[in-house]
Parts: C-alpha cells; sequence; structure tokens
C-alpha cells in the first residue's frame, strides 16, 4: 500500500515538473536581434519594435506545410487573447527563399494568418548570415525548401530566451508569450 502511495506521489511530481520544464526559459547563446537591410532596401533591427516579445520564425510563402501550420498554431495559441494581449507579442516571418518572396509578399503572407506579424526577405548573402546567427538551416529540395521549424521566442531584450518546437502544444505558445510579455523572468 505505501508503495502504490509513493509511486502516485512520484507520478504526480513528475507529471508536474515535466509539465512545468516546457516553460522554461534561458539566455539561449543563438538568434537575438537583427540589424540587416532587407529586400526592399529597409533598415530591419528588431530593437525597433515595441512589443516584449517577438516570435522569430523562418519559412517561405509556398511552404506547403510548416509554415502554414505554425502561423494557424499561433492564430489558435492566441485566439483567446485580450486586445492587451496581443499588443505584447509580434510574429515576424524571415522568408528563405529570396528569389520568390518579397519582404511585402512575406508580410501579406503572415497577416493572413495573424494580424499583428511582419515578413521580410533579406539577400541570400544577409540572409546566410542570419541563419548562422539563428543556428537555423535551410536546404533546397526539388519541390521547395527542407528549413528549421523551431520559433525562436527573443524577449523586450532581444535574446532569444526559448525555442518552441513544431509538436509543442498552444499552450506553450500562449504561456511563453504571457509569461515573457509579463516581464516575470
Amino acid at each position: 500500500m505505501k508503495v502504490n502511495k509513493l509511486c502516485f506521489l512520484v507520478c504526480i511530481c513528475f507529471t508536474f515538473f515535466q509539465c512545468k520544464a516546457d516553460l522554461q526559459f534561458s539566455d539561449l547563446p543563438i538568434g537575438g536581434n537583427i540589424k540587416a537591410v532587407d529586400s526592399s532596401g529597409k533598415e530591419v533591427d528588431l530593437q525597433n519594435f515595441s512589443e516584449p516579445v517577438l516570435l522569430v520564425f523562418f519559412g517561405y510563402t509556398f511552404c506547403p506545410d510548416f509554415c502554414p501550420n505554425t502561423l494557424s498554431k499561433i492564430k489558435l495559441a492566441t485566439s483567446k487573447f485580450s486586445a492587451e494581449e496581443k499588443s505584447k507579442f509580434k510574429v515576424v516571418f524571415i522568408s528563405i527563399d529570396p528569389k520568390n518572396d518579397s519582404s511585402e509578399t512575406a508580410t501579406k503572407y503572415v497577416n493572413f494568418y495573424v494580424e499583428n506579424g511582419i515578413g521580410y526577405s533579406f539577400s541570400e548573402d544577409t540572409l546566410q548570415k542570419i541563419l548562422i546567427q539563428y543556428a537555423a538551416y535551410k536546404e533546397q529540395t526539388k519541390s521547395g525548401f527542407d528549413h528549421s521549424t523551431y520559433i525562436y521566442v527573443l524577449d523586450k531584450n532581444r535574446k532569444t530566451k526559448k525555442l518552441i518546437k513544431s509538436t509543442d502544444s498552444n499552450e506553450i505558445i500562449a504561456e511563453s508569450i504571457l509569461t515573457l510579455s509579463r516581464n516575470s523572468i
């Protein structure tokens, strides 16, 4: 009987701490602020955004799976946010296909899913530097690109605090935004 109670308590503790582990934040040595000129000649500096949380991810507008799924997941995760909570984050979509995506096209693509997003396209050289900075990748395939599928969560200082995997739940996205925007880290 004592063993069953102990197993039960261990399972409860493991479940509790396992769920909380997904909301761990730390200063990651990748990602961070981007200062560059986009394909339209506009200077980009993520420090200039007023939102305390940025969700950065890499993709392209003709992506058949990850990109639309991720944007839909962010939309669903934040659908119950108040107007005030929605003003606390911005989605930054960085195109890995500068030949076919302009910053304007990338922004329209993001805004189809979430209203508080912006898209960027950079020259291939600048894109390669950003990919290295974020430890991200892209590889041309016959049908498009294989590419990184993480969402990089940046805080108000534009430090990467968390990587959200494509398999993480909507709740992880929502809680990451809310927790960081409250300055509780």
